[in-house]
């Protein structure tokens, strides 16, 4: 028999607890991180839970937007992604504005803050698929943050957990689990799965490949039609990863001349929907019901030279830019990230430049 055949529902492979450890953080930074994504309770009563899990996670995704600015308008062209970084840059007050980091900052942040809020957490990595829906799956190295959380008190029951780019709410940790998105037009699965080149079995007769990989897959209504669009965003294992495989992970990237970081500035923000637009993508919905554990969120996307409003299935234009200035008083208006214009110089000649003659 497979050994993902036997595995207990919700749980780590084995039935592993994850112990609780300190964070890098003191309890003032942890209490100003909240208040920076506006936790509505009294930090001193905290209690880790499920629910305050989700919640914090949909705080945070409101909160801080998934970008990498300074991977293109810094003097190093680098991504800080150490923790001391991260809190001057997303907590303490800022020249930047509301600035914000890609997978490895914002989970690396919201990792340690977790661990500080009492929380039994640990990180791992996956593998990210660039391929369009219909096309076979292509996975990249180790390139992803992801996090793994037991909320709850005297049970090893496990949550997948990103505010990278993932989904919008904790995951339980079980084959063809299913949960909600941002609107009713969205939804993330977790597929358990093995890859076909894996050398790996469990035993000599059992036939297929060893289901030791979960795969996470978006299902997305992008249309009136009512189509939806299917995609595998990317695979990840439960092992550990600790901050130097990040750090690691983090030069890989930076050093990269293609893909999607070096062709693009990249800014993702999400927002609570107005009563309005609730109304709008859900005439079913009763809107006094919905509380920030369960409101529907639209999204802002920056990718090249357009700024795009997300809300349910209709996607809006919002700027066409066609220089590097355009894409700053963009980044400005959108986004409230404030790149100098003396920073600017920063990205000539790369990949992401507009302008380009």
């Amino acid at each position: 028999m497979s050994t993902a055949q036997s595995q207990p529902k919700g749980q780590l492979r084995g039935g592993l607890w994850i112990k609780k450890e300190s964070s890098v953080y003191s309890p003032e930074q942890v209490a100003q991180w909240l208040k920076k994504i506006g936790y509505p309770g009294d930090p001193e009563s905290f209690e880790p839970s499920l629910d305050n899990l989700c919640l914090l996670a949909r705080l945070n995704l409101t909160t801080f937007p998934f970008e990498n600015t300074p991977m293109h308008y810094t003097k190093g062209n680098s991504m800080d992604i150490t923790y001391e970084g991260l809190f001057k840059r997303l907590v303490a007050p800022s020249e930047s504005g509301d600035a914000g980091s890609y997978c490895f900052g914002l989970n690396g942040i919201f990792f340690q803050m977790l661990r500080g809020l009492g929380f039994r957490v640990f990180s791992g990595s996956g593998r990210i698929n660039e391929q369009p829906p219909g096309s076979p799956e292509i996975f990249h190295a180790f390139v992803h943050m992801i996090l793994f959380v037991q909320p709850i008190e005297g049970s090893n029951e496990t949550y997948f957990v990103d505010v990278g780019a993932g989904p919008v709410r904790p995951m339980l940790l079980e084959d063809g689990e299913c949960v909600p998105g941002s609107s009713p037009s969205e939804s993330h699965i977790l597929m358990r799965t093995g890859r076909t080149d894996s050398s790996l079995e469990s035993s000599p007769s059992f036939q297929g490949p060893e289901k030791f990989e979960w795969r996470l897959k978006s299902v997305h209504t992008k249309d009136s039609t009512g189509s939806p669009t299917t995609r595998v965003l990317y695979s990840f294992i439960e092992d550990e990863f600790f901050d130097a495989d990040y750090k690691s992970f983090n030069y890989s990237v930076l050093g990269l001349r293609a893909g999607l970081f070096w062709e693009n500035v990249v800014c993702t923000k999400f927002f609570w929907m107005s009563d309005e637009e609730v109304r709008h993508v859900d005439g079913k919905v009763n809107v006094a019901a919905l509380m920030p554990l369960t409101r529907y969120m639209g999204r802002l996307a920056m990718a090249g030279d357009a700024v795009r409003r997300h809300l349910g299935t209709e996607t809006t234009v919002l700027r066409v830019m066609k220089t590097e200035e355009e894409r700053m008083e963009a980044l400005k208006e959108f986004f409230n990230i404030k790149i100098p214009v003396e920073s600017l110089k920063y990205i000539r000649g790369r990949g992401a430049e507009l302008g380009k003659e």
